[in-house]
């Protein structure tokens, strides 16, 4: 399986909401290669979504309804206006036949994450947010990988239990570099000793 990867030097070229999403998206969840910074994490968004991208809108009611370090504070009522706005912004992306496949996979990815929790004007529905997962997941996007082996496969979310393919997908996702699969990995071995 070929991992979709992201230079940060490249994104930061690009003035583009994809690039906004994705330098966001690294800064808040060390992917990439960067550490985590909540301040540019949330500069990236905004500046998507100063431009109405739908994965900045996303993300930046993803942050208020978890909260994003010591940087913004959880805001439920902030979270569904900004979440119920960017779902449908977000189907028209999908649907677009301009954008790029890579581009459309992690708009998708993002769709999982309304299943999965439960989002915006979205039901939680693990076995939806399972199937839209685990297409992103075998298209190579990275985040989407680690969640198969950390929260799907693991506790049996929209799938049953299968602690071989948790340790495959989470394995998968540590051998790529993402931090809180390897945090995940050393966590779950200590726990097995």
């Amino acid at each position: 399986m070929e991992i979709i990867k992201f230079n940060l030097s490249e994104l930061l070229k690009s003035n583009t909401g994809f690039a906004y999403y994705l330098l966001g998206r690294s800064y808040d969840l060390e992917e990439n290669g960067a550490e985590q910074d909540y301040n540019k994490a949330l500069y990236f968004y905004q500046k998507g979504f100063d431009i109405d991208y739908p994965l900045c809108i996303y993300s930046l009611g993803i942050s208020y309804e978890l909260g994003l370090g010591d940087v913004l504070e959880v805001d439920k009522d902030k979270a569904k206006i900004l979440l119920t706005n960017a779902y449908s912004k977000i189907i028209e992306l999908i649907n677009n036949p301009n954008i790029p496949e890579i581009e459309r996979v992690y708009a998708k990815f993002v769709t999982g994450a309304y299943y999965y929790f439960g989002l915006g004007e979205i039901e939680k529905d693990y076995s939806k947010a399972f199937e839209i997962i685990k297409e992103c997941a075998d298209k190579g996007h990275i985040a989407a990988i680690y969640d198969l082996g950390a929260n799907f496969y693991f506790n049996g979310n929209g799938t049953d239990i299968n602690y071989g393919l948790s340790d495959y997908y989470l394995n998968i996702a540590k051998e790529n570099g993402l931090k809180r699969a390897i945090d995940l990995y050393d966590s779950r071995n200590k726990m097995k000793k």
